[in-house]
């Protein structure tokens, strides 16, 4: 294979070229790959590919080449789960997100006589690399859109959508789901007395409080202004009670500062559990629970209220 390793064609290529014989010794081996490698041709031509790179699956690819050589036909070959054949340190320009050369190989017959194939590799780093970050920004687009903004809580329309697979999963599994739904007693004079900066500290502090009392498991959604709701899987009624009541003394027993100021506030809360006999969806529930939550206000507000 001297004249290949001597040929311009061969070494100007923009990938990388190996010649294999059915046996994966190396056979040629291009410029591309001395340069990517730091490995010379004269170094490890005649040596097997599969004891210079230990990390290549042996068995998968002397099967492959095999196929290729009884076929007579090209083949792609899968560099799963390393994302490449020859690991190559990742040099993009644009910010490395991805430590190695992302690959794609294929082999080809070369001389069907001598039993030797045609390994190309190809640099499709900068094609990954623009497909992870598209799945990135998917992924935060998917977030921000079921996000609330000021209190990072899950906003209404997730809420809704999760509501109805859970409602689905408790008719299934026979599990309770429980709804708690809240907001702040007097807001409007907290915004009126202290501003909507302030307003909106009492707001994102209550959040914390909210996840601070809430399992991962329950989805707290901020529902708009100073509404909030809890969905609660697989608990029963009174230990959803058992939650508002936590939320409501840990509220209550909580202080905002302003400069050398402080004060409280208070929730008003209402319990509903779903109950499929009664409640065509999770959305019934939320309304038995909002009368719940109405009359903890009509009642002299800072309480929780369970509909029964």
């Amino acid at each position: 294979m001297e004249f290949l390793n001597n040929n311009i064609i061969f070494n100007t290529i923009d990938n990388g070229i190996i010649i294999l014989d059915e046996n994966l010794n190396i056979k040629a081996w291009n410029k591309w790959l001395e340069v990517k490698t730091a490995v010379k041709a004269s170094e490890i031509v005649n040596h097997n590919i599969c004891e210079k790179f230990s990390y290549i699956d042996k068995k998968k690819l002397i099967r492959k080449v095999k196929s290729v050589l009884i076929t007579k036909s090209s083949s792609f070959f899968s560099v799963e789960p390393h994302e490449y054949l020859i690991k190559i340190q990742s040099n993009s320009i644009m910010g490395k997100v991805f430590k190695y050369m992302r690959q794609d190989v294929t082999l080809v017959p070369y001389d069907l006589e001598k039993r030797l194939v045609c390994l190309y590799i190809y640099d499709h780093t900068k094609l990954h690399e623009t497909s992870e970050r598209l799945k990135k920004l998917n992924e935060e687009l998917k977030e921000l859109s079921s996000k609330d903004p000021l209190t990072q809580l899950y906003n209404r329309r997730y809420f809704t959508e999760a509501a109805n697979t859970m409602q689905s999963l408790s008719i299934r599994n026979n599990h309770h789901i429980s709804i708690i739904i809240l907001d702040v007693d007097n807001f409007k004079n907290i915004n009126d007395t202290y501003g909507h900066s302030i307003g909106d500290k009492v707001i994102v502090s209550l959040s914390r409080i909210l996840e601070n009392n809430c399992r991962k498991s329950d989805i707290v959604a901020r529902f708009g202004g100073e509404e909030f709701v809890i969905l609660l899987y697989n608990t029963s009624l009174a230990f959803a009670q058992s939650v508002a009541e936590n939320i409501r003394q840990n509220v209550q027993d909580y202080f905002v500062e302003v400069k050398e100021e402080k004060f409280s506030f208070t929730l008003s809360l209402g319990v509903a559990q779903f109950d499929a006999q009664i409640d065509k969806d999770i959305e019934s529930t939320i309304n038995r629970a909002d009368k719940a939550l109405y009359n903890a206000k009509e009642s002299g507000k800072n309480k929780v209220i369970v509909d029964l």
